[in-house]
């Protein structure tokens, strides 16, 4: 019984239940328990159920020369065997039913953690920390340190995250990691694997200066991507880059990768291009409001306003908000000329009595509606 494991399970029972609950190790020890002063002392009670044939134990009454306190002991196993105990502390009669509820939680957590430790055995250890990342969203800290201290990566380094998108990306893969792992402005400090979809992800090392940091960073990341892209483009392959938020913690590295797959997600529609998390802040804090939020404030103008302006409405300001409100390169994203953009901006602006050319408060308004009509 691994008392990292043990503590974290006390952690998530205690989450559902105000009964003090106690694990003990295969030696009788008290390994975790809400009642932080007890770990480590010696549970008679559980060494006998551990050593004996009996697998539920219950105590009518403290016993103060033990240190055993009134409740249900009950073992627990995992591939038929007896690993530990987990105690309940209480009346007997009142806690019995729960005892039972938890010890088959812990046999079941248990039998996840064994199950998650042997499929990443088969990875090294750069896989199995990005596995880490990928899919665990219940990591502590030192579960990420671990693998940085048995990799020798530095974990407050300044990292940029990365998504790669390639079509047909299987029958390229060894190529495109070849190009990667040979690239001149690699770093021993990058990490980075491929991820269930097919996409590569990597956290991209770098060694500049915070103050510098943010007018360098897509100047950096385009010189390191330079030759994976020529190769992509020379073979005519569709594919999308995506730049998260830059790290110094890696307790920030998993939400790093979700904030990368959220980009993949709804940025994903043009071809060939290269998104940066930065540039699209307001749209990704809109996205993390409930809808029903957006409802009370936008539902009114969506339903009296009616489909025909609102199908006007979203692919007007699209174009604005991609081409940063030029008008030439808006009329031309939309294939008419700059004074029909004019014109359909003059109607908008009619209706809502707003203007997002000369009004940055105004702008923000019409954004957050347009962010409101695309949510799906």
């Amino acid at each position: 019984m691994d008392s990292v494991l043990a503590g974290k399970l006390i952690e998530r029972i205690s989450n559902f239940t105000d009964y003090n609950v106690n694990i003990m190790d295969e030696n009788g020890i008290l390994v975790a328990s809400r009642m932080k002063e007890r770990i480590g002392s010696f549970h008679e009670v559980a060494f006998d159920i551990i050593n004996g044939t009996n697998d539920t134990v219950m105590v009518d009454m403290d016993n103060p020369e033990t240190g055993v306190k009134a409740g249900v002991n009950m073992a627990i196993y995992t591939n038929k065997k007896k690993v530990g105990v987990v105690g309940v502390t209480g009346s007997p009669d009142m806690v019995l039913s729960v005892a039972k509820i938890i010890k088959m939680s812990v046999e079941v957590m248990m039998e996840y953690e064994m199950y998650k430790y042997e499929s990443m055995k088969k990875y090294n250890l750069r896989e199995q920390l990005m596995h880490l990342i990928f899919y665990n969203d219940n990591f502590e800290r030192e579960d990420l340190s671990k693998y940085f201290k048995a990799l020798n990566l530095d974990e407050e380094i300044l990292r940029i995250p990365i998504l790669i998108q390639i079509e047909n990306s299987e029958a390229y893969m060894t190529k495109v990691k070849e190009i990667l792992d040979g690239n001149k402005f690699r770093s021993r400090q990058d990490i980075g694997d491929t991820t269930k979809e097919d996409f590569i992800f990597l956290f991209k090392g770098i060694d500049c200066d915070i103050r510098n940091v943010m007018q360098d960073y897509k100047y950096l990341v385009g010189e390191y991507l330079s030759p994976l892209l020529q190769y992509i483009r020379a073979r005519h392959l569709i594919y999308n880059i995506y730049v998260g938020p830059i790290q110094n913690d890696i307790m920030y590295y998993r939400q790093a990768y979700l904030d990368c797959m959220w980009m993949q997600k709804n940025m994903g529609n043009s071809e060939n291009g290269s998104f940066y998390f930065y540039d699209y802040m307001i749209r990704y804090m809109e996205s993390r409001v409930p809808v029903s939020e957006f409802n009370a404030i936008f539902y009114m103008l969506k339903k009296e306003l009616g489909k025909k302006f609102t199908d006007n409405y979203t692919e007007t300001i699209e174009a604005l908000i991609e081409k940063d409100y030029n008008l030439a390169k808006a009329g031309n994203m939309l294939h008419i000329h700059k004074n029909t953009l004019v014109y359909r901006l003059d109607k908008i602006r009619e209706v809502l009595n707003m203007n997002p050319l000369v009004n940055n408060t105004e702008r923000e308004f019409m954004e957050c509606f347009y962010y409101y009509l695309i949510r799906k």
